[in-house]
């Protein structure tokens, strides 16, 4: 619960990199091992540990976003079967009279989209940092992965099973946090994105002493 009060802004881990990311730390290390081999990148190797920089989450991100489990979401479900049984339908509406209620009942369910699922979250993955208020998250999958998004942070984060993506988001948005909070200088682009993050943040270490 705590250890992201640890991170060393110069020296990431890779589960440093996975929350800040919000991609599954198995995937950061294949990440890693692909741009290695392209010769894109190179990482500090220390006891047999992995170290990341700020310009190292970057060109992950960008190697991610290329992807398609990264960059896009399509709605879960077979289009090839689909495609055969709606076929399938349509030959026997048109030649058996008996099996028009059925082929109305099968194309009813075709028809229907499994609907993007909407939850709340209130609580952090860090000891002292809570939320002001409950923020929205909207989960939608590719039938393989999901992916969690919160519209408030524009932040993204992707996962197993729902629950696992909505985690992962929890997780992401408070190692953003901590991870900016303990840089020395920012950047006008990482400075406007922790004032962000405070609006929504309530940090006691931070907030001002009545």
């Amino acid at each position: 619960m705590t250890s992201l009060r640890r991170i060393d802004a110069e020296r990431l881990t890779p589960m440093d990199a996975s929350s800040l990311l919000g991609i599954p730390y198995e995937l950061v290390l294949r990440y890693v091992r692909e741009l290695e081999g392209e010769g894109s990148i190179e990482i500090e190797r220390k006891a047999g540990r992995l170290y990341f920089s700020a310009a190292h989450l970057e060109l992950i991100k960008r190697h991610h976003e290329k992807r398609p489990q990264g960059s896009k979401f399509r709605v879960e479900g077979n289009a090839d079967l689909h495609q055969h049984v709606l076929q399938d339908l349509k030959t026997l509406a048109s030649t058996l009279e008996a099996m028009a209620k059925l082929a109305r009942v099968r194309c009813k369910e075709l028809i229907k989209a499994p609907a993007c699922s909407t939850t709340w979250i209130s609580t952090l993955p860090v000891a002292g940092l809570t939320l002001r208020k409950p923020i929205q998250v909207s989960v939608v999958s590719d039938g393989k992965a999901f992916s969690a998004f919160c519209g408030d942070t524009g932040s993204t984060a992707t996962g197993r099973n729902r629950p696992d993506a909505v985690r992962a988001l929890r997780q992401r948005l408070a190692a953003e946090y901590v991870y900016l909070d303990q840089l020395a200088t920012l950047s006008a682009e990482e400075a406007e994105r922790l004032a962000t993050l405070r609006q929504l943040i309530r940090d006691p270490e931070r907030e001002p002493i009545p």
